[in-house]
């Protein structure tokens, strides 16, 4: 069984269709502490995993003394980051401004 990681960002997307909200957060490993949380409207869960992940890259951008590993347990939210395009037939706003954001950093970010 693999080590759990103690040092690094977490993000996590979720949709509730109930509420009819996603959402999405970031928690510093080492210390517990949430670095950010957002929610987002009625999307999906798969775009508030891929936004979490690009809002990890801006906080790690804006915050160079913090950890620069990111960690997501959504598959299609990392395909989406290392394509810097998502397939998502839904068209958000912030979809877009992220994906523009991955396309327009892509030489700053290739290490985070």
């Amino acid at each position: 069984m693999k080590e759990k990681p103690v040092v690094g960002i977490a993000t996590d997307g979720a949709h509730s269709a109930k509420e009819r909200l996603t959402r999405f957060r970031a928690v510093d490993l080492s210390s517990g502490k949430e670095l950010f949380s957002k929610a987002i409207g009625n999307w999906t869960n798969n775009i508030g995993e891929f936004l979490g992940i690009v809002e990890a890259v801006r906080y790690v951008m804006e915050h160079p003394e913090s950890p620069r590993t990111i960690y997501s347990d959504s598959i299609t939210a990392i395909t989406w980051y290392c394509n810097k395009q998502t397939a998502s037939s839904r068209r958000c706003p912030a979809l877009q401004k992220a994906e523009i954001f991955l396309k327009v950093m892509e030489a700053r970010i290739k290490d985070i």
